[in-house]
C-alpha cells in the first residue's frame, strides 16, 4: 500500500511546487509591469504613451488572476463575469443618468467605449472586487467582518484612484468635485458584491490577487504624490 501512495504523494507535491513556482514569477512579472509603468508615468516624455496602455496593462492584470486560479475555477471565473458585468451595468446608469455615482464623464484615455463606458472598466471592476475579497480575508476569519472590510477596502481604492483618474484624463466630474454620493455608492455596490462573493464562492487564498490588489493600491497612491 505504501509504494502504491507514494508516487502519487510525489505528484501532489511536485504540482504543489509548481503552482507555487507559476505564482511567484507572475507576482514578480506583475511588480516589474507596475513598476516600469510607475516611472512611466511620471515622465513627461513617456506620460501619454504609458496612459494609452491603462487598458492593457488591466487585461494583463486580468489574465494573470485566471492563470493562477485555483481548481475548480469555474465559480471564480463566473463570479469575474458577474462583477465585472455588474460594475459596468452601474457606470452605464452613472455616465448616463447620473442615479449613480453622481455626474461625470469618461474621457479617451481608457479605450473602446459602449453608450459612453469604456469596455475596460468591468475588468476594472473585477479585479478591485476580488482583490479587496482577498486581502479582507487576511484580516478576518468572519464571513461579515470580512464582507464589510472588503466593501471598505474597494471604497478607499476608488478614494485613492479618483485623483489620479481626473489627473490622467481618465474621467471628469461636472463642476470639477467629486461628490460624497460618489463614495457612498462604490460602498453600497462593493457590499452587494462581496456579500455575493463570501455567500456564493468557496474562499481560496491567492497571492497573486493578494499582490495584485496591493500593487495596484501603492501605485494609485506613488501617483498621487507625483
Amino acid at each position: 500500500m505504501i509504494h502504491c501512495y507514494t508516487p502519487l504523494k510525489e505528484e501532489l507535491f511536485k504540482d504543489t511546487m509548481n503552482s507555487k513556482k507559476k505564482e511567484k514569477l507572475v507576482i514578480g512579472v506583475l511588480g516589474i509591469i507596475y513598476l516600469v509603468g510607475f516611472f512611466g508615468s511620471i515622465m513627461q516624455d513617456y506620460r501619454s504613451l504609458f496612459l494609452s496602455l491603462t487598458p492593457l496593462i488591466l487585461i494583463l492584470s486580468f489574465c494573470a488572476i485566471v492563470f493562477t486560479l485555483s481548481t475548480p475555477t469555474k465559480p471564480t471565473l463566473t463570479f469575474l463575469l458577474f462583477s465585472g458585468l455588474v460594475g459596468f451595468i452601474v457606470e452605464l446608469i452613472g455616465v448616463n443618468t447620473g442615479l449613480l455615482f453622481g455626474n461625470y464623464q469618461y474621457e479617451a484615455n481608457l479605450g473602446l467605449k459602449m453608450a459612453g463606458v469604456p469596455v475596460i472598466i468591468a475588468i476594472n471592476w473585477a479585479i478591485v472586487t476580488i482583490g479587496a475579497a482577498h486581502c479582507s480575508a487576511l484580516l478576518s476569519t468572519n464571513k461579515i467582518i470580512r464582507i464589510i472590510i472588503a466593501a471598505f477596502l474597494m471604497l478607499l481604492f476608488d478614494f485613492i484612484l479618483e485623483p489620479v483618474a481626473i489627473k490622467s484624463g481618465f474621467w471628469n466630474w461636472e463642476g470639477g468635485l467629486i461628490p460624497v454620493y460618489n463614495y457612498i455608492c462604490w460602498f453600497c455596490i462593493g457590499l452587494f458584491l462581496q456579500i455575493i462573493y463570501f455567500s456564493k464562492i468557496k474562499h481560496d487564498s491567492n497571492k497573486v490577487i493578494i499582490a495584485l490588489f496591493l500593487y495596484m493600491t501603492v501605485f494609485f497612491i506613488c501617483l498621487n504624490l507625483f
